[in-house]
This record gives structure tokens, sequence and C-alpha cells, in this order.
């Protein structure tokens, strides 16, 4: 048993020492990538708050990613990093070396190397009021004339309501203005004072029909860039 102890038990140490040594390494490794993390955030925000030549600097970052990180990992170095040289891009390169105490298959030390890639905040982009426009999505009918800008404009959400003829003329609608004869479904029509019609809170037409496609409404999404000759609702469509 002495003999076999004598043999097992450095075998058993080194697997132990091997073990803690491994650990070791990928809280090293962890510890660095969190630090890298950190100042990759840093240098974007510094990018978009500063205007300096130092956020340009390799000495500048390695020294605040060495005072982020405890020490284990050794000396860590940038130099295979790239700061805002194409589309504010930053590209952090973290390498180290961590060494052992005695060698692992024929290694005694061993190289890290680690990454964060991010982009600059270069501030906000504040597109001209023509370019929002342009890009803004109104809303037109199939047979509108006005394009709207909101779908809860009064045009695009009729209230329909069923009267006699005969009293249409003291009638107005929400806007105060009279009605007029639709020119779909009362064309060449005869109509009498008891002849029933249809009217709209806010259309300027009367209907003969309830059908009339006059009383529907079709509504599409459109670009701005897309109304052609429309103009805009004299109700939704002023700027604000």
């Amino acid at each position: 048993m002495t003999v076999e102890a004598a043999l097992i038990l450095p075998i058993f140490l080194f697997a132990m020492i091997l073990v803690g040594y491994l650990g070791q390494m990928i809280r090293c490794q962890d510890e660095v990538q969190s630090a890298l993390t950190r100042l990759a955030r840093e240098a974007s925000a510094e990018y978009g708050a500063y205007e300096s030549s130092l956020l340009k600097s390799k000495a500048y970052y390695i020294a605040k990613l060495n005072s982020y990180i405890s020490g284990s990992a050794g000396k860590v170095t940038l130099f295979q990093s790239h700061f805002l040289e194409e589309n504010d891009e930053i590209d952090l390169v973290a390498v180290y070396q961590m060494s052992t105490p005695f060698s692992i298959m024929g290694l005694g030390n061993f190289r890290f190397r680690q990454r964060v890639h991010t982009r600059a905040f270069t501030g906000v982009d504040r597109r001209s009021k023509e370019n929002i426009q342009e890009d803004c999505i109104v809303y037109v009918t199939d047979t509108g004339r006005v394009y709207h800008r909101t779908l809860e404009c009064n045009y695009l959400r009729l209230s329909i309501s069923k009267v006699l003829y005969r009293d249409l003329e003291n009638l107005r609608n929400d806007s105060g203005g009279k009605y007029k004869s639709c020119e779909r479904c009362t064309k060449g029509r005869e109509l009498t004072g008891n002849d029933v019609i249809w009217i709209t809170n806010y259309g300027d037409r009367f209907h003969t029909s309830g059908s009339c496609s006059g009383l529907k409404r079709n509504i599409r999404e459109i670009r701005l860039s897309e109304v052609g000759s429309r103009p805009p609702c004299s109700k939704c469509g002023k700027e604000e």
C-alpha cells in the first residue's frame, strides 16, 4: 500500500494543481473580457462626449484596461487594436500571457487573445424636416381627393345618416357646408321630397344609394412622396 500510495499520490497532487491552474486561467479570461467590454463602452461614450486626439491613443486605453484588472493576467496589451479608423469603429484586441509553475504537455506559457468590437457613439442623426416629411406615412382613400396624416381624422371615420330629400335644404355638415349631389349615384335622377338620401357628418355630398362608393372608405397607406397632386386634408393635413 505504501508503494502504491507513493506512486499514486504525486499523480493525484499534480492533477489537483493542474485543475486549480485551469480554473485560474478561466477566471482571468472572464476578468479580462469584462474589463474589455467596459473599456469599449467607455471609449464609445467618450468619443461622443469629447473631441480629443487622446481618444485614439492606445497607450491611454492600455492604462485604463490594466487598472480594471487585478493583475493575475499579467501585462495586457492592445497593440493589435484599432480605434476610429473606419466608420467610427472601435476594435479592441487584448493580448496577454499566463505562466504555470511547471510545463503542461511541453508548454510553460499560454498566450490568450480576446476581442470586443463596437462602434463609437457619434450622436443622433437629425435629418432635415423635408426628409422626415418624405419618409412619413399618410392615408388616402380610393375615391378621396386629399391625403390624411392620421387615421383618426373625422373625414376617414364617417357617420352616415339617412334623411328625406325635402329636409336637405336645412341640413349642414359638421364643417358648416351644404350638401351637393353625388356625381356617381345621383347623376340623371329626378328626386322628390319623399325620396330617401344618405349623408355623412363631414362629407359635402348626398347619395341616393346606400351602397354608393362615395360612402365607403377603403383606406390605404402610402408615403408622402407618393401622394402626387393630392393636397393635404384641411382638418388633419396641417403640419405640426
